[in-house]
């Protein structure tokens, strides 16, 4: 789910707590893709509802026992998207909309073909979205005005990133934006 992260090699709190972060936004994100290629309407609240015993089954794939506090959030934040006018517009159907499409390129820099997964993207009102997942908050006595700022800085280069590649496929505007399903937090994210 988009969640970068820098790991040392200790086995330090914080790693642990990175590590089950990125898992749970996994989870999330395999959750959030099936959704869009079914359709909203095709998950009501009871099918929703049943989705914790996939999750418990993925994270222990993945190596995580999940904690009751981490499947409630998991939860909510299914349902914070499907609540919020802004998250049920990402998950609908659209023209050509794809999750986790994997866009190849030729990186000059190592001289190597490498490849990007893009969260989400889809066209609406004959403009390319790109959508990148985010699986985090604010932190403790952080503002929201903090966090956007903070939250938009790290992930600029990356969704400017697949903004070039899909500018080189097509001819059309191209607009990247950040979304945390546990705030139900949409950030449009331009330029430089």
């Amino acid at each position: 789910l988009g969640v970068n992260t820098q790991y040392s090699n200790n086995n330090t709190k914080t790693d642990s707590i990175d590590y089950r972060a990125r898992h749970l936004g996994t989870a999330l994100h395999r959750t959030l893709k099936q959704i869009a290629v079914d359709g909203i309407s095709q998950w009501p609240l009871e099918r929703r509802n049943t989705l914790e015993n996939g999750w418990i089954s993925m994270l222990k794939e993945l190596g995580i026992l999940a904690t009751n506090q981490e499947l409630n959030q998991l939860r909510q934040s299914v349902e914070t998207m499907f609540n919020d006018k802004r998250g049920q517009w990402i998950l609908e159907r659209h023209n050509d909309g794809h999750c986790e499409q994997a866009l190849s390129y030729f990186d000059n820099l190592s001289q190597t073909i490498k490849t990007s997964i893009i969260d989400r993207t889809f066209i609406d009102n004959q403009q390319r979205w790109i959508i990148d997942y985010k699986y985090t908050a604010p932190a403790d006595n952080e503002s929201e005005e903090s966090f956007i700022e903070r939250q938009t800085q790290a992930y600029r280069p990356q969704l400017n990133h697949y903004a070039e590649l899909y500018q080189k496929l097509e001819s059309r505007k191209v607009r990247c934006a950040l979304y945390f399903p546990q705030t139900a937090v949409f950030i449009e994210v331009t330029g430089n």
